[in-house]
């Protein structure tokens, strides 16, 4: 099964999309968008929210009763690659691709999910430690998830954070970035985000 979501603000051609659409493949509306591969959309607030999601994540790791913490990361803490003990291969890489998943709609998480997929081949305690560690910081998150809004205007936002030279194995750097922009198009804005 295979899921397609059309959005847009010509009903016209989203009508002769589906047209166009079912006559090619077997096809069911499902209606206005509610739900799709585990993220919410609220339409009223333009918001998607992962919510469910990360309840089940930390039910399944047994965090759901965490103490929360503000940050997504210790400052701290340096990862390497030989930081602690060895562990599980298979528990380590389902957790680093649910928080990669999880990023989608938390950009917040991107640097840090990014630094412990670093080591995803050969695990340790302290990357496993790390990941608790954004957990425990999803469990204190009152964030209702990313928002899209309209604001009459053609604006391009993009924010960046870098951790230059900070690996201690092979001195590289890490760094994520997000990016929002808002068009005019036919009188309407269209928002977006990457």
């Amino acid at each position: 099964m295979n899921d397609i979501i059309i959005t847009g603000d010509d009903e016209e051609e989203i009508a002769r999309l589906k047209v166009q659409l079912g006559k090619e493949f077997e096809v069911k509306n499902l209606g206005l968008l509610q739900y799709f591969h585990l993220i919410a959309v609220a339409r009223g607030t333009g918001v998607l929210s992962q919510r469910k999601y990360v309840l089940d994540l930390l039910t399944e790791t047994g965090m759901l009763g965490c103490r929360p913490v503000a940050s997504p990361i210790d400052p701290k803490i340096k990862l390497t690659e030989l930081a602690g003990e060895k562990v599980a291969h298979e528990r380590n890489q389902r957790l680093v691709g649910r928080l990669i998943y999880l990023a989608h709609t938390c950009p917040d998480i991107s640097f840090v999910v990014s630094m412990v997929s670093l080591y995803m081949h050969d695990p340790r305690k302290a990357h496993m430690d790390a990941m608790y560690h954004i957990l425990r910081y999803h469990k204190g998150a009152r964030r209702k998830g990313s928002s899209f809004r309209k604001h009459g205007h053609f604006n391009i936002e993009g924010y960046c954070d870098s951790d230059w030279a900070s690996c201690a194995d092979d001195m590289k750097s890490t760094s994520g970035y997000y990016m929002l922009w808002a068009i005019r198009s036919r009188g309407r804005v269209r928002n977006s985000q990457w």
